[in-house]
């Protein structure tokens, strides 16, 4: 067989129109060259398609045949043509991507409902992980990328940073903290404290601030979430430390928050891609809009 789909195409047309010109004109082709068209797919099929008269072309029976076989094959390929440009435009797709639960908080989920907005063809999965569990998803390929921080470089892995963080003692609005101008590690040390658990990167950074002031330190309280931290913070049971960019995503009536000192507890959010898998166009476009919105004014009053 030795169809060629421009014949095809061709002859769709012709049988619309009934006119040879007039299908040329669709095709961007001469009349000539339209008609030679016709009969190399009439030769190649060893049947006579249309009936030509000075002023219109028919369909012979053995043409209607025809057309009803190829109408749907035809609208088939034309759908699947338009879904790889769609595709390959970054406007229709599928991502999977991890994120630090502290991230996807607010940051993600913005950036998220903006690009839902741009492209509501492209279907989003996001996994809530910690920074280990997200390293190891981008490194054997079961998400497109992460957000979080890589702690070591990694030759396969390439970070590129998105924002700074850091973290933030909370605690009621009358609490003793609220009448000091700097509050430290050894201030924190001295009351009850309500941390998340030992595999939250944020439990991490707050282990690290402690031993950097010399201080060996276990919490009075250990939560699941943040939600849950903050309700026993704001019920009198202590005083908890978060990151500071999801604060304003948080419930904080009653609660204030303060920046924590000797050492500043520090962190940088970045993408986490393997180095030898480029983005596909949908999961760059998302990654490009989190850049855009990390750096827009209306996030960073938030």
């Amino acid at each position: 067989m030795n169809l060629k789909l421009r014949q095809l195409q061709g002859f769709a047309a012709a049988a619309s129109h009934n006119s040879f010109s007039a299908a040329a004109r669709e095709l961007a082709m001469t009349q000539p060259a339209f008609s030679q068209l016709v009969r190399e797919l009439e030769t190649s099929l060893r049947v006579k398609l249309f009936e030509r008269t000075t002023r219109r072309v028919e369909l012979t029976e053995a043409g209607r045949r025809f057309l009803a076989m190829i109408e749907r094959p035809l609208d088939d390929l034309e759908d699947a043509y338009r879904f790889a440009r769609e595709l390959a435009a970054g406007t229709r797709g599928r991502i999977v991507f991890a994120s630090l639960p502290s991230v996807a908080f607010g940051l993600v989920t913005v950036a998220l409902a903006r690009f839902k907005a741009l492209h509501p063809a492209i279907t989003a999965r996001l996994v809530e992980e910690q920074d280990s569990n997200i390293v190891d998803k981008v490194l054997h390929r079961e998400v497109d990328f992460g957000i979080g921080t890589l702690k070591t470089p990694h030759d396969e892995l390439v970070f590129r940073e998105l924002l700074p963080d850091e973290l933030q003692a909370v605690y009621p609005q009358r609490h003793p903290l609220s009448a000091k101008r700097r509050v430290t590690w050894r201030d924190l040390a001295g009351g009850s404290l309500v941390l998340l658990p030992k595999q939250s990167s944020v439990r991490a950074l707050v282990e690290h601030g402690f031993a950097a002031a010399g201080i060996a330190r276990e919490p009075d309280y250990e939560v699941a979430n943040m939600v849950t931290a903050l309700s026993m913070v704001r019920a009198g049971l202590g005083i908890t430390v978060m990151p500071r960019m999801v604060l304003a995503e948080l419930n904080m009536k009653g609660l204030v928050a303060g920046r924590i000192h000797d050492p500043r507890p520090a962190r940088t959010i970045g993408i986490i891609t393997r180095r030898d898998r480029p983005l596909s166009p949908a999961a760059d476009a998302y990654v490009e809009l989190l850049f855009a919105t990390a750096r827009s004014a209306a996030y960073n009053k938030r």
